[in-house]
């Protein structure tokens, strides 16, 4: 016969301590039964054997067939006939030292098989297990003329005991919908973030790569090739760096620490206007923080070249005891050094990931110009 629908219940407590837990269990009870009278000293020794037999099913591993890769369902669905075959020993043995020690504490391995077959099988097959066993339970106390009182006790205790299996089961299954609510939950995040990250990069590329290419063609068709030659290879550079961007990218999302003055330097050194200023002792910061702080710097510089070109620019990095600043400050040029006011979103962006780097932006006029600024603790 084969069981379906078994739930392996996932341990908290390590492999040994369950093994020692339950072995210690099986060997008070069975010395309990062991020691007190009994009506036939042969069955009591096999009953005994057959429940250790079927105990050791749930105390050692129990080992699963190889999964084919099928949908996700709700419920693991395993077929298990080392389950099965423990339950009915234990049970059955269980009944048997029921009759022939009638004065010990066999009732409880009955107990402990109903809490096991409510845990392990579905309630179709571990209610009418436990039906099965309290009526043989019942009918050998009339046969051997037991307590008549325990004609309503003993089926009440193994109701109780498969009702708390099965409040179990629930309980665990409920568990392991959850951790795929949140494994779900975990890996939308992660999708977003790696959107996010693609989308800074390759918006800041794009857009320098379309302004070089379309100055180049302007300058070409002008008859001035030497220029728009330069302008070429200025994009091909563009092109290169997006790369080099996109790995630091996903650098940062496998949690490598980013040199954050060096890039810094690197980034400014694009901008001929712009001056890198660092105050205090630079530290190794996470990834979220220095990717957040980097992506800042990018963003800002880029608004000055799209919106005050040739405006001085000042980049400053601060490190304090318990946060780090980066502020981003461009005096007037261009068209007065003015922050994009359409629908773009990268001053949004930054303050989206800010807040998830757990700390604040900020970005508004300053004498004439604009200054962005991120601050994040440490």
């Amino acid at each position: 016969m084969v069981v379906r629908n078994v739930v392996v219940v996932q341990r908290q407590w390590p492999d040994w301590w369950m093994t020692i837990r339950s072995l210690a269990l099986l060997a008070v009870v069975g010395i309990a039964v062991a020691v007190t009278p009994s009506r036939n000293p042969a069955g009591t020794v096999l009953a005994l054997a057959a429940v250790a037999a079927g105990w050791l099913t749930w105390t050692l591993p129990v080992r699963q067939e190889p999964v084919r890769r099928e949908p996700v369902r709700r419920e693991p669905v395993r077929p298990d006939r080392r389950v099965l075959t423990g339950l009915l020993l234990a049970g059955a043995g269980g009944i048997v030292l029921c009759y022939t020690n009638p004065r010990g504490v066999a009732l409880t391995f009955v107990a402990v098989a109903c809490i096991r077959a409510g845990t392990y099988l579905p309630p179709r097959r571990s209610v009418p297990f436990t039906v099965a066993l309290a009526a043989a339970f019942d009918a050998g106390l009339v046969l051997t003329g037991g307590d008549r009182k325990w004609l309503l006790f003993g089926p009440a205790i193994l109701a109780a005991c498969v009702a708390a299996g099965m409040v179990r089961r629930a309980t665990v299954r409920l568990q392991h919908e959850a951790d795929a609510a949140r494994a779900e939950q975990a890996a939308l995040a992660e999708r977003a973030r790696i959107a996010r990250e693609i989308h800074d990069v390759l918006a800041h590329t794009l857009a320098a790569l379309t302004v070089q290419l379309e100055t180049a063609d302007a300058l070409l068709e002008g008859g001035r090739g030497e220029q728009g030659r330069v302008l070429v290879v200025q994009a091909g550079q563009l092109a290169r760096e997006g790369m080099a961007e996109t790995r630091r990218a996903i650098g940062a999302l496998r949690g490598e620490a980013l040199p954050l003055p060096d890039l810094l330097a690197v980034l400014s050194s694009g901008y001929p206007t712009a001056t890198l200023t660092v105050t205090g002792e630079p530290r190794d910061l996470d990834a979220d923080t220095g990717l957040a702080l980097y992506r800042a710097a990018q963003e800002a510089l880029t608004n000055v070249r799209k919106h005050a070109p040739g405006a001085p620019v000042e980049v400053h990095l601060t490190y304090r005891p318990g946060d780090v600043e980066l502020a981003v400050v461009n005096g007037p040029g261009g068209d007065g050094g003015r922050a994009p006011t359409g629908g773009g979103y990268g001053l949004t962006g930054l303050r989206e990931r800010a807040q998830l780097a757990g700390g604040e932006c900020t970005a508004g006029p300053r004498d004439g110009g604009w200054r962005v600024g991120v601050r994040i603790p440490t």
